[in-house]
């Protein structure tokens, strides 16, 4: 069902209502702040049409009427309007974020930390994606025949560490030799490309590689298997303020989730694969655990390739206006911050 000029009013004014007081919207609240200029019992029969086609719904009996995900979603794509931050609140988030220096983790839980503060909500930035991360260099250190310990240092700083179990024969000197054959074929590529080509050269290995280097190639591949990324989360405290959020089993299966946070980073991996920022509702995703909240995403990158988001998670009547410009301009202020250390320091030319 397309909406009609008057369908659509009402269903905005009720969306706005019940985002400003979070309370379910009556006929002739909607009667005394539509454009329609309509009666009560007028509409009262487009909200019965509403109710029909899934946009709004009645939360009890003689009980106004609240929007759906269906109808809240109509208000998002297409009536929202943005809440402009204030010169102040741009340059504090700025300055807050580029304070705090080089170290990657130091500024993406400072993020956490500030956008929880801002928006009076959960919020989320989840530490970059391993296999969009670029190779910078890998290194091998004998600890003990049989046991060496990989360095792989990846774009951003990030280093990660493994300890794997080798053949006895190999020795320091070929570890050298090892780290020096992979760090000329993959430096400066992604995770992602670096494994699809290990993979691809393994097949062959036997008949284009001295068993040296095929032995290099499974280190390599052993040495990012695990992913190991990490979720800043903070503000979870705000969920027991405010009268909406009072079903105690719905606050804990959402601790639930972001304490086992696997779901978490393949829902909001979404926003990394589609590049712009994201409004996602919990029942629209069919997952118990969110199903009255929302989730506001934007992506992070670095090298013009997203490699992390900044989130909001928060009651379906959050302040999408107000809460919106200050993930999108985190995100873009992360990677600013990316490219100014990082680029910078391989030679890349300033912004």
């Amino acid at each position: 069902m397309e909406l009609n000029e008057r369908q659509t009013d009402v269903l905005l004014t009720i969306v706005k209502n019940y985002i400003l007081t979070g309370q379910p919207v009556g006929s002739r609240t909607v009667s005394r702040d539509s454009s329609l200029r309509l009666s009560p019992a007028s509409i009262r029969n487009i909200m019965a049409d509403l109710s029909d086609e899934g946009y709004i719904e009645q939360p009890h009996t003689s009980a106004g009427r609240i929007p759906t995900a269906k109808g809240l979603r109509i208000y998002l794509d297409s009536n929202l309007e943005m809440e402009p931050l204030s010169s102040e609140i741009q340059e504090k988030i700025k300055s807050t974020l580029i304070s705090v220096g080089p170290d990657l983790s130091q500024t993406l839980s400072q993020a956490c930390k500030m956008l929880s503060a801002f928006s009076s909500q959960i919020s989320l930035v989840i530490t970059p994606s391993h296999q969009l991360i670029r190779w910078q260099q890998i290194d091998f250190v004998l600890l003990r025949p049989g046991l060496i310990m990989s360095i792989l240092i990846m774009d951003g700083g990030i280093i990660q560490n493994k300890v794997i179990s080798v053949e006895k024969e190999i020795t320091a000197d070929d570890l050298i030799k090892f780290s020096n054959y992979l760090n000329e074929h993959f430096q400066g590529k992604t995770l992602l490309h670096v494994r699809a080509s290990i993979i691809a050269q393994m097949k062959n290995a036997r008949r284009q590689f001295e068993n040296l280097y095929e032995n290099a190639l499974k280190l390599a591949k052993e040495s990012f298997e695990d992913t190991n990324r990490q979720v800043y989360v903070e503000g979870t405290h705000y969920l027991f303020q405010g009268n909406d959020l009072s079903d105690i089993n719905k606050m804990r299966e959402l601790f639930r989730m972001l304490e086992e946070k696997s779901k978490l980073l393949k829902l909001l991996d979404k926003t990394i694969e589609t590049k712009n920022l994201n409004i996602i509702l919990g029942q629209e995703q069919k997952m118990d655990e969110l199903s009255d909240f929302s989730v506001i995403s934007s992506p992070y990158s670095l090298r013009d390739d997203n490699i992390g988001a900044v989130s909001i998670i928060g009651p379906i009547r959050m302040n999408y206006s107000k809460i919106i410009p200050a993930v999108d301009l985190t995100a873009k202020v992360l990677s600013q911050f990316l490219h100014e250390i990082y680029e910078k320091d391989s030679g890349s030319g300033d912004l």
